[in-house]
């Protein structure tokens, strides 16, 4: 279950095992935030610094859009879990075992917290990791090998807060001159954006699975199962696929975020022609100095053609009584997640189904806000919350457990949770949505769709065409099945 711990010895038996790989941090080490100078030039872009720093080891992108921005590269260490088997790599070496990844971070705070706020793993929790803390349905067969969980250790950051930038680091493992950062920003002065190729990215067109007809089969299923009493909500995906050449990825992401700017963006170089590129607009947990918060998202109307066709749309979702129901059962699951960790009274709703309007789609968004209880860390969050409400159903367990039946294909790290933890404590991750993956010259997105008691299957295929609207037109395509 989600609140099962390893016993103690077998705890401190993995914190050595990632110590054998990453040593402890030195004694009396310290984070630092080191303004960047820029000599009276204009600041680089967070696009110009991201060309700058996308060709080396480990680069990744928390991309903020017009707020703060993350940039990384050559992690000190690799995380990652696949099917259940842990791996590490890191300056000592690497090393292997059979374990899951809510063990292996509560591990890794235990191994290197020490290290401070200046230590962040950045990186992916996929939706799979689900299964570690209920008992759920054996997933769809693994046909992308991507990992479910991938997060780097970095001891150094590019943070950007819409004005300048600062160096985020800590000595524990090494140093961070400034003077290097320095010539990385100059550097990025000299980048102009790389050249996005014109036309189409994906000429065989794009495949989804299951196809229009079988998608609209399975909401009418999933009404059913709604309507015996089974569930309450279902949020129900479709994958879209296609074959994209590994060189093509960054112009992808460029495309995706010019389609669809997102304050939770994120390209994520897995290496070996692996990434994951998001573009949601979604937080899942915010966490910082013991205040929790999640904002689920429910309810979607496509932007209309004009200023007041627009306006009709967001007015219709704002009246209608179906979507703030659904988004109204989802709160009541985040209200829940949260309690599970959180201060009794701490809970508390904010800015109920208040109007988020994307370049794409309409949303509504409800705020949910809590204090962690004292000795509760962010794994224990994590594993209470984990996957995000607004991408599972209520009841959630029953939800997910339909999901599993109709869903013909792994989510992978769509659908999971996307961003950074740091050691000292803080949290900052978006639910994946509106996120694709890429291996083996593949790249699949997942468009999902909250299906209620009075859905209709047609009008769910429109939303989820809505969602998957700004993935079409980065890659210049259009549905083929």
């Amino acid at each position: 279950m989600w609140s099962d711990h390893l016993p103690e010895k077998q705890r401190r038996r993995l914190i050595e095992r990632l110590r054998s790989v990453v040593p402890p941090p030195r004694p009396h080490c310290r984070g630092s935030k080191t303004p960047l100078r820029s000599g009276g030039k204009a600041e680089p872009t967070p696009l110009q610094v991201a060309e700058a720093l996308r060709e080396r080891e480990g680069f990744a992108w928390l991309d903020g859009g017009a707020t703060e921005h993350r940039l990384f590269a050559k992690p000190l260490a690799v995380l990652a879990v696949r099917n259940g088997r842990v791996s590490v790599t890191g300056p000592l070496g690497s090393a292997s075992w059979q374990g899951g990844g809510f063990h292996l971070l509560d591990a890794a705070f235990g191994a290197w917290s020490g290290a401070g706020s200046g230590a962040l793993l950045a990186g992916y929790l996929g939706y799979e990791l689900g299964s570690e803390l209920e008992a759920l349905p054996p997933p769809p067969p693994d046909d992308l090998g991507l990992p479910d969980l991938h997060l780097g250790l970095y001891d150094s950051a590019f943070r950007w807060d819409g004005r300048s930038w600062t160096l985020e680091a800590t000595d524990a493992w090494r140093s961070h001159p400034p003077v290097e950062a320095e010539r990385v920003l100059n550097a990025a002065r000299r980048r102009t954006a790389s050249e996005v190729p014109a036309g189409g990215l994906a000429p065989d067109g794009v495949a989804s699975h299951p196809n229009r007809t079988g998608f609209e089969a399975a909401v009418a299923r999933t009404v059913e199962r709604i309507a015996s009493g089974e569930i309450f909500q279902m949020n129900l995906c479709r994958r879209l696929e296609t074959r994209v050449p590994a060189r093509t990825l960054w112009p992808l992401y460029l495309r995706l975020r010019a389609a669809s700017p997102a304050e939770r963006g994120a390209f994520l170089d897995l290496g070996a022609g692996r990434a994951v590129l998001s573009i949601s607009p979604e937080v899942f947990l915010a966490l910082r100095d013991g205040e929790a918060e999640t904002r689920p998202i429910k309810g979607t109307r496509p932007r209309g053609a004009n200023p007041r066709d627009d306006r009709a749309l967001a007015r219709e979702l704002l009246e209608s009584e179906k979507d703030r129901a659904e988004l109204t059962m989802i709160v009541d699951v985040a209200r829940n997640d949260l309690g599970r960790v959180c201060e009794t009274g701490s809970i508390e709703v904010s800015g109920h189904g208040e109007l988020m309007t994307l370049p794409t789609v309409h949303h509504t968004v409800s705020t949910v806000r809590g204090r962690l209880r004292p000795g509760t860390t962010p794994v224990d969050l994590l594993r209470a919350a984990f996957p995000p409400a607004s991408i599972t159903g209520a009841p959630k367990i029953q939800a997910m457990t339909a999901i599993a039946a109709e869903e013909p294909r792994r989510r992978g790290p769509a659908m999971g949770g996307l961003g950074w933890i740091s050691l000292g404590g803080d949290m900052d991750l978006a639910v994946a949505i509106r996120t694709a993956a890429a291996a083996h010259g593949r790249v699949v997105y997942h468009a999902g769709c909250g299906i209620v008691a009075d859905s209709n299957p047609e009008l769910e295929l429109e939303e989820s065409a809505a969602k998957a609207r700004a993935f079409l037109t980065a890659l210049g395509a259009v549905e083929t099945a």
